[in-house]
């Protein structure tokens, strides 16, 4: 868990490639990772001023992800960027991420106020390094990045099952983690090691 006095007041929740390849993934695989981001929805005492949720899988491509995310903003009042462009789902950057969340919420994410929560699809690959908005990317000019790992999900990787094909994503993430000397990058398995900023009434 990260200690209170490091907690940072802005959060981006990102979430990279969520659809995967449901047709090589089990059951469990193929829905934990929604029934999580479902569980941030009900977050209802999380400040939701200082909360985006950030995906690149392209509107339409995605119901179940389309729904969750309707019911986030309609239901639940967070605010919410979802592309439907695929040269700009493309073309995304960290900094065009942030220019995304300053046009949608008011505010820029920075390294020195703004953690960067990270969940979707190929865990030892676009989770981690394979695209321009992963995690070691973040965490390589100062950002608080984490990994929350219900909201991943293993396709790619070599293994008959999913257990297989989580530890080789999981090899996969130490080497990456190790080339880049990202050792700061958190891996988180429980919602309650997320520290996001809560309304104040509920803090007391």
């Amino acid at each position: 868990m990260i200690k209170s006095e490091n907690r940072k007041h802005k959060t981006v929740v990102l979430l990279i490639d969520f659809i995967g390849a449901p047709l090589l993934g089990d059951d469990y695989v193929n829905n934990r990772r929604y029934s999580e981001l479902q569980r941030l929805a009900l977050g209802n005492n999380i400040d939701k001023e200082k909360l985006i949720i950030v995906t690149n899988t392209k509107k339409g491509n995605d119901r179940k992800l389309d729904a969750i995310l309707t019911m986030c903003k309609t239901h639940y009042g967070f605010k919410v960027v979802q592309l439907s462009e695929y040269n700009e789902i493309k073309s995304m950057t960290i900094t065009y991420i942030d220019s995304l969340v300053h046009q949608a919420i008011g505010w820029h994410a920075r390294p020195s106020d703004t953690q960067i929560i990270i969940g979707g699809c190929e865990f030892g690959g676009c989770v981690i390094n394979a695209k321009p908005i992963s995690a070691v990317h973040w965490s390589k000019i100062g950002y608080q990045t984490i990994i929350h790992l219900p909201m991943c999900a293993e396709y790619e990787q070599p293994g008959v099952n999913s257990t297989e094909k989580a530890y080789n994503g999981f090899k996969q993430v130490y080497d990456h983690i190790k080339e880049h000397n990202a050792f700061d990058i958190q891996l988180t398995d429980k919602f309650e090691q997320l520290n996001f900023s809560f309304n104040r009434y509920d803090e007391e």
